[in-house]
C-alpha cells in the first residue's frame, strides 16, 4: 500500500425513499401505486480530486432521471462548491417511484413533490461526500460475475459481465478491508416483476446489503450500471421474488468480495472532465402494415412459449410486443431528426469513469473498456436519459431494445467513436 499516493475522496449517502403510496418507475404492464416499501432507497455520493476543483458522481436507486435534474442538482452543489463538477445518476430499479418523465409511461408529469424529495437527497449527500473528503489510498479490482446475467434476448450470445471497482482505503486507518467500495455492473437490476408494488433497489439493493454483510455496514458501497442495455437476469434468475433476489444479490456480494484479496494500486490524478455532445440522427419508422404482421407473428410464439413452460422466452417475446406496440404509436407521430446526445468522460490518470445516458448495448461497452489504456467505469443512466443505444448488428433482429430505441442504425458506434475520443485526451 506504501508505493500509493495518496489521493483526496469522500463518500455519503442519504435516503430517498418517498412516501407511499406514489406511483412507481418502469415499463410493460406495471400499475397501480406503490403500497409498501421492502428496502429503503438511497442517494450513493462519491466525490473525488482536490478541494479547489472536486468531482462528484450521485448513483440514485431510481429508474433514472431527467436533464432537470441533474441541472438542478448540480446547481445546488455548485452554489456550496463553486468548483465542483457533477455527474448524477440512477441504478435503473424499476421499483422505485416515478421521477423522470423521459422514462415514465404515464401523461401526467411526475409528482414534484417526490421529485423535489429526490433532488434534495441527492445534493445532501453530494455536499456531505465533498465536505468530507479525505485522503486515502486507492487500488482497483475487476473480475467476470457468473450465474447472474446474460443477454436478455439471446442468452447464447457472450458479453462482458466483469464487475469493475474502486476501492478506498483510509490512510490513517491501516487494515484489510477497504473504507469504501464504488462498482460498475452491465446489467439490468430487474428481478423483480410488474406484480410488485414495494417499493425497492432491486438488485442493486441486494447487492449492498449482502456485501455490507461480509464487510460490516460502516463500508461505504455504491453501484453502478454500466453497458446494461441487452443484459439482464432474465434466464439466470428462478423466481422473481424477495427470495429470489437475496439468492442473486448474495451471489453478486460474494464474488465481488473475492476479487478484493487481488487489488492492485492505482494512481489517481486530480479529475478533468472532458464533454461531447453527439448528433444522433432518428430511425425510419416502421411502416403500419409490417407492425401489424409482426404484433401477429409475435403473439402467436409467445403463446407458443409459455404453453411449453419456457417462461423466459415468453418474457422475451412480452416485451418484443410492448416494442411494437410503442412503435405503433410512435410511427403516427412526428419526432426530430438529429437527437443530441451530451456524453462526458472524467479522466484520472490510470482510471477514467465514462457518463452514457441512456442503456448502452454490452457490446459498445465492451469496445469502449478494450480501446482504453486507462481502467474504465462505465455509468449508464448518468446525466439524462435518451433511451436504448443498440449495435449496428442488433438492428438485423426485432428485439425489444431495437424497438424501442429512437436511434439510426450505427449510432451507438459513432458515440463510441466519440467517447473514445475523449478518452485519448491528454
Amino acid at each position: 500500500m506504501a508505493t500509493n499516493t495518496p489521493y483526496l475522496a469522500g463518500w455519503a449517502l442519504t435516503e430517498i425513499t418517498p412516501d407511499i403510496p406514489c406511483h412507481m418507475g418502469g415499463y410493460g404492464d406495471r400499475s397501480g401505486l406503490a403500497n409498501a416499501t421492502h428496502d429503503p432507497l438511497y442517494a450513493h455520493a462519491l466525490a473525488l480530486g482536490t478541494q479547489e476543483q472536486p468531482w462528484v458522481v450521485i448513483i440514485c436507486d431510481l429508474i433514472g432521471i431527467d436533464e432537470a435534474m441533474v441541472h438542478e442538482v448540480r446547481r445546488r452543489i455548485v452554489q456550496q462548491f463553486p468548483g465542483a463538477s457533477v455527474w448524477l445518476g440512477a441504478t435503473h430499479t424499476h421499483s422505485g417511484p416515478d421521477v423522470a418523465r423521459s422514462l415514465s409511461f404515464r401523461q401526467e408529469q411526475s409528482d414534484p413533490v417526490i421529485q423535489e424529495h429526490c433532488i434534495a437527497g441527492a445534493s445532501r449527500a453530494a455536499i456531505s461526500a465533498l465536505a468530507h473528503m479525505h485522503p486515502v489510498w486507492v487500488k482497483r479490482a475487476s473480475g467476470v460475475i457468473n450465474g447472474i446475467a446474460s443477454n436478455r434476448d439471446h442468452p447464447d450470445k457472450s458479453a462482458d459481465l466483469a464487475l469493475d471497482v474502486l476501492c478506498f482505503y483510509d490512510t490513517d486507518k491501516p487494515q484489510a478491508q477497504p473504507s469504501a467500495l464504488f462498482a460498475s455492473f452491465p446489467c439490468h437490476p430487474t428481478v423483480l416483476d410488474a406484480s410488485n408494488l414495494a417499493l425497492s433497489a432491486d438488485l442493486a439493493g441486494a447487492y449492498r446489503r449482502q456485501l455490507h454483510a461480509l464487510l460490516g455496514e460502516d463500508t461505504w458501497l455504491g453501484l453502478a450500471t454500466g453497458a446494461a442495455g441487452d443484459i439482464s437476469t432474465r434466464h439466470m434468475r428462478q423466481g422473481q421474488g424477495f427470495d429470489e433476489l437475496e439468492r442473486l444479490g448474495r451471489m453478486l456480494a460474494e464474488q465481488a468480495y473475492a476479487l478484493l484479496p487481488a487489488a492492485r494500486p492505482l494512481r489517481l490524478d486530480p479529475p478533468r472532465i472532458r464533454d461531447a455532445v453527439v448528433a444522433l440522427e432518428q430511425k425510419e419508422p416502421l411502416a403500419p402494415g409490417k407492425i401489424a404482421a409482426y404484433i401477429q407473428s409475435v403473439q402467436a410464439r409467445m403463446s407458443t412459449e409459455r404453453q411449453m413452460g419456457n417462461i423466459a422466452q415468453a418474457r422475451t417475446q412480452e416485451t418484443v410486443l410492448q416494442g411494437l406496440q410503442a412503435a405503433q404509436h410512435r410511427s403516427l407521430a412526428q419526432g426530430e431528426q438529429v437527437h443530441n446526445v451530451a456524453v462526458s468522460v472524467a479522466l484520472l490518470g490510470e482510471c477514467a469513469l465514462v457518463a452514457v445516458p441512456g442503456e448502452l448495448y454490452n457490446d459498445l461497452g465492451a469496445q469502449i473498456k478494450r480501446d482504453s489504456e486507462r481502467f474504465v467505469l462505465l455509468l449508464g443512466y448518468t446525466n439524462g436519459y435518451v433511451g436504448y443505444i443498440p449495435t449496428r448488428a442488433a438492428y438485423a433482429e426485432m428485439d425489444y431494445e431495437v424497438l424501442m430505441s429512437p436511434f439510426a442504425p450505427g449510432s451507438g458506434e459513432r458515440l463510441v467513436n466519440a467517447l473514445g475520443t475523449l478518452l485519448r485526451q491528454g
